[in-house]
């Protein structure tokens, strides 16, 4: 994986990197609280995808395994307490895959656009009893349609 975004500025690098920890971030708080199932699922599902990715998005989740509850519980602790200002601080800061996507292989970029939807999925639908978190913010970020993928490679 990491061949696929070596050409890539370090900053760059970080945040292809940090991404599924800023979704996760994004999704688990939209509606203003961080809903612990939440914050436990997005941890499985990052695990998960360490082997069930078939494409070279599987090292983005390999580099975070094993770490990621405090990689996202450090990231909680230094955002905003206002759920608007978070949520617009963590847009922000993934729309800059918007200017990565073009500079990376067209497949993979590809595949982690789907990869991170489908993360945002399952971290919103994490609920022990089958019941959604669905606020109206949360479905407003859910399928990351700030993200546009459609002008790499």
């Amino acid at each position: 994986m990491h061949s696929k975004i070596e050409h890539l500025s370090n900053a760059e690098k970080k945040l292809v990197l940090n991404a599924p920890i800023l979704v996760t971030a994004l999704i688990a708080g939209a509606d203003g609280d961080f809903h612990p199932d939440e914050i436990k699922q997005a941890v499985k599902i990052i695990h998960i995808k360490t082997f069930s990715e078939t494409r070279d998005v599987s090292g983005v989740y390999k580099s975070l395994d094993g770490h990621s509850e405090e990689l996202i519980d450090e990231l909680i602790s230094h955002l905003p307490k206002s759920a608007t200002e978070r949520n617009k601080m963590l847009v922000e800061q993934l729309q800059g895959l918007n200017e990565i996507f073009p500079k990376l292989d067209e497949n993979f970029a590809r595949d982690l656009h789907h990869s991170l939807r489908e993360l945002a999925y399952y971290v919103s639908n994490a609920s022990d009893l089958g019941i959604a978190y669905h606020s109206d913010q949360e479905k407003e970020y859910v399928k990351l349609d700030f993200l546009n993928v459609s002008k790499a490679g």
